[in-house]
């Protein structure tokens, strides 16, 4: 499985990768909004994180312009804040900091794993 995590503090973007590749993903790190956008123009991922505070344009406008562009077809996406008030685009999943890293490993397979199926179904 293949995230795109956008964070521009890079001590959390490396904390956060080593923990979701601890755990066996894939994770392509950005630190800003528009390198985002253009690794979403050239990539597939299973699962889109990005902070909401970034320099130049913010999480919330990276998430915009790639569902404009129909580049998350099918793809859950997480807005990681510390602000109190931040509306996330519709259907993105927020996230507030600090994260509590079970949660934060709980809602990301969540994401990228599909609930099983019922037996007969």
């Amino acid at each position: 499985m293949k995230i795109l995590l956008v964070e521009d503090n890079e001590d959390i973007r490396e904390g956060l990768t080593d923990l979701l590749e601890s755990e066996g993903y894939s994770v392509v790190g950005t630190a800003s909004a528009e390198d985002g956008l253009e690794r979403l123009r050239t990539e597939v991922f299973h699962l889109v994180i990005t902070d909401y505070m970034l320099p130049g344009e913010n999480g919330g406008w990276m998430l915009e312009q790639a569902e404009r562009e129909q580049r998350l077809r099918d793809t859950p996406t997480v807005m990681i804040t510390a602000h109190p008030r931040v509306k996330p685009p519709p259907g993105v999943l927020l996230v507030h900091k600090p994260l509590d890293i079970d949660d934060f490993l709980r809602l990301v397979d969540h994401c990228v794993r599909p609930p099983p199926r019922a037996v007969g179904a």
